[in-house]
C-alpha cells in the first residue's frame, strides 16, 4: 500500500500536536514543582500525564489517517480508559498507591500492564484504518504490527541520539566556560518540547517510508527464519530430556527448571515461526522434508509450556498469590495458549502452519483484553493477591504460613493490604469463625506493630545436632592448646544451625579450621573459622566466619569469602 507523501501541512500539524503535548506536560511539571498539590489531586496529575503521553503518541503513529473519524474516536476511547484506570490507580484510596506521594514502583506496575496492551492494540487500529474494515486481512495486520513496532524503536533511537547531541553541545560550551547553554538544556521548558518534537519528527519521517520499513523487515525475517531449525532442534532435544523428569515433578511438586527459562524458549521459538511464516502468503523456502520436521516442534512446545505453567502453579498454591506471581501465571498461561494454537496449526492438513493466521490475532486480542482488565477492579493483581493471602491466613494451621501471609499484607500490599490487616486487628473481617478470628486477631496485632519486615534467622532443616557434632569433631584448632569456652561453643553452634550448607558442604570438603588470632590490634584474639571446600591456587579454605569476644561473650562479627 503506498504511503502518504510528506507535505508541509502534514508536518506542521504533527508538530502542533507535539507542541500541545509538551505544553500540557510542562504545565503539570511546573505546578508540581511550584506548589505541591493536596494528596487527593495526584490522581489528576497521574491521569493527565497518562492521557497526554499516550493519546498524542497514538495519533502521531497513525497521523496519515488523521482525516478518519475512526482514528479520533479510538483516540478518545483510549483517553477515557486512561482517565478511569489512571484515576483509580493514582488516587489515595486505590489499590495502586500508598497514602503518600506517587511511588515509582506503582507507576511502573501500571505501565507494565498498559504498554503491552497499547502496543498490541495500535497495530489492530492501524490495520483497520489501512484496510477500511475492523476484521482486517492477516497480511495487513501482520505488516501493521511489525511496522508499528519498528517505527517505535527507530523513533526512540532517533530521539535518544538527538538528546545525546544536545547534551554534547552543552558540555562543549561548558569547556569554554559558557554555562548558559547547559542551563537552558536542563530547563524543563526546553526538555519537554525537545523530547516531544524530536519524537514527533521521527515518527513522521519513518511513517512516510513504508517501503524502507518493509525492506528492513524482509531482510530481518529472511535472516531469522534460518534460526528456526536450530530452535526446533533445541526444543526437541530439551523435551526428550525433560519428559523422563516429569514424573518426579508431578509427584514431588518441585520445579525441574526455572519456569522463566522455559517461557523464554517458547517465546523465541514462536517468534522464529512468525519470521518464517510472515504474512502466510509465501513459501518459507525450507523444502518439504524440513517443513514436515518443523511441524514436530509446536506439539513439543506444549509439553514445555505445561511444565512452566505447572511450576508456577505449584508456587502459587504453596505461597499464595502476589502481583509478581500473578504476572508469572499470566505469561505462562498465554505461553501455553499460544503453544496449543501453534500445535493445532502444525497438525492440520493444510498449507504449512496456515492456522497461525487465525491464532495470532485471536490470542493477541485476548492478551490485550486481559491486560486492560488487570487495570480495573475486575482482575486487579493486588486485589486478587490480598484476597489470596487472606484466604491463606485463615485456612492454614501453620504459624509460618499465617506469618508470611500477614507480613505480605503489612509490608508488600500498600494501603489496601494494611486496611485488610486492620480488619483482622479490629475483628471485623467477614467469613471467619469467631474462635479462629480471635487467634488471627492476636497475630495480626503482632504483625501490625512491626516497623520492618526483618525476620529472625531460621535454622536449616538439615542442620541437625548429630551433623554438628560430626562436623565439630573434624575441626582443627590453631593453636592446638586453645580452648573453646561455652560462649564460643554456643556462637559456633548457632552459626552452624543457620548456615550448615555453607559451613559443611557436601564431600569433598576440607576439615574446618578455627584459628585464634588478633585481627583488630586490641591484644584480644578473635576466632577465625575457615570452612567450605578448598579453592583457588594455591588451594585453601576461602569461606570465613569471625567471632569476637566482648564483655565475656562471644558473638559473630562478620563472614564472607576470602578472595
Amino acid at each position: 500500500m503506498s504511503s502518504q507523501p510528506v507535505s508541509g501541512a502534514f508536518a506542521r500539524s504533527a508538530i502542533l500536536l507535539a507542541g500541545l503535548q509538551a505544553g500540557v506536560l510542562w504545565l503539570c511539571h511546573h505546578a508540581l514543582e511550584k506548589d505541591p498539590w493536596p494528596e487527593i489531586d495526584r490522581s489528576v496529575f497521574g491521569t493527565i500525564y497518562l492521557v497526554f503521553v499516550f493519546v498524542p503518541l497514538t495519533l502521531l503513529l497513525l497521523w496519515p489517517h488523521r482525516t478518519r473519524v475512526t482514528l479520533w474516536v479510538s483516540a478518545g476511547a483510549i483517553g477515557l480508559f486512561l482517565v478511569g484506570a489512571g484515576w483509580r490507580a493514582f488516587s489515595g484510596g486505590s489499590p495502586g498507591l500508598e497514602t503518600g506521594p506517587i511511588e515509582d514502583d506503582r507507576v511502573l506496575n501500571f505501565l507494565a500492564a498498559w504498554i503491552p496492551a497499547w502496543v498490541i492494540l495500535v497495530p489492530f487500529l492501524r490495520a483497520c484504518l489501512e484496510s477500511g474494515r475492523w476484521n482486517a486481512p492477516y497480511p495487513v495486520l501482520f505488516r501493521s504490527a511489525w511496522r508499528t513496532c519498528l517505527t517505535l524503536l527507530e523513533a526512540l533511537l532517533f530521539t535518544g541520539v538527538f538528546w545525546l547531541l544536545i547534551l554534547l553541545c552543552g558540555m562543549l560550551f561548558q569547556t569554554l566556560g559558557i554555562e548558559s547553554v547547559r542551563t537552558v538544556i536542563n530547563d524543563p521548558r526546553f526538555i519537554y518540547p525537545a523530547w516531544t518534537l524530536a519524537f514527533a519528527t521521527a515518527t513522521q519521517i519513518i511513517g512516510a517510508s513504508d517501503r524502507f520499513i518493509d525492506g528492513v523487515l524482509d531482510q530481518l525475517f529472511g535472516l531469522l527464519k534460518w534460526l528456526l531449525p536450530l530452535a526446533a532442534l533445541i526444543v526437541t532435544a530439551f523435551t526428550l530430556v525433560l519428559i523422563p523428569k516429569l514424573p518426579t515433578l508431578l509427584n514431588s511438586g518441585e520445579r525441574v527448571i526455572d519456569s522463566w527459562v522455559l517461557i523464554a524458549l517458547i517465546a523465541m521459538t514462536l517468534l522464529l515461526f512468525n519470521a518464517a511464516l510472515r504474512e502466510g502468503e509465501r513459501d518459507p523456502g525450507y523444502g518439504p522434508w524440513l517443513k514436515r520436521a518443523l511441524r514436530l516442534a509446536p506439539p513439543l512446545l506444549v509439553i514445555v509450556a505445561v511444565t512452566a505453567f505447572y511450576s508456577l502453579s505449584v508456587r502459587v498454591t504453596d505461597l499464595g498469590l502476589t502481583p509478581p506471581r500473578f504476572w508469572g501465571l499470566f505469561v505462562a498461561t498465554f505461553a501455553l495458549i499460544y503453544s496449543l494454537g501453534y500445535a493445532w496449526a502444525s497438525l492440520k492438513e493444510s498449507p504449512w502452519m496456515d492456522g497461525v493466521r487465525r491464532i495470532n490475532p485471536l490470542v493477541s486480542l485476548l492478551a490485550a483484553t486481559s491486560l486492560l482488565l488487570s487495570l480495573t477492579p475486575v482482575a486487579d493483581p493486588l486485589r486478587l493477591s490480598i484476597a489470596s493471602q487472606l484466604e491463606r491466613a485463615t485456612r492454614s494451621s501453620s504459624p509460618e504460613t499465617v506469618d508470611g501471609a500477614l507480613r505480605f499484607l503489612r509490608f508488600s500490599a500498600g494501603a489496601p493490604g494494611r486496611d485488610a490487616l486492620d480488619t483482622l486487628v479490629q475483628g471485623t473481617a467477614r467469613g471467619i469463625a469467631p474462635e479462629q478470628l480471635e487467634a488471627l486477631r492476636q497475630e495480626a496485632e503482632r504483625i501490625a506493630a512491626l516497623e520492618t519486615d526483618q525476620r529472625d534467622p531460621v535454622a536449616e532443616p538439615e542442620a541437625t545436632p548429630a551433623r554438628y557434632r560430626a562436623w565439630k569433631e573434624r575441626m582443627r584448632i590453631i593453636p592446638q592448646d586453645a580452648e573453646i569456652d561455652p560462649s564460643l561453643e554456643a556462637a559456633i553452634s548457632e552459626a552452624f544451625m543457620l548456615s550448615a550448607s555453607m559451613l559443611d558442604p557436601p564431600e569433598p570438603a576440607s576439615a574446618p579450621q578455627l584459628v585464634f588470632v588478633d585481627l583488630d590490634g586490641d591484644d584480644v584474639a578473635e576466632a577465625l573459622l575457615l570452612t567450605g571446600s578448598l579453592q583457588g591456587e594455591p588451594r585453601h579454605l576461602r569461606d570465613y566466619t569471625i567471632f569476637r569476644l566482648a564483655d565475656g561473650v562471644w558473638t559473630r562479627w562478620s563472614s564472607g569469602p576470602w578472595l
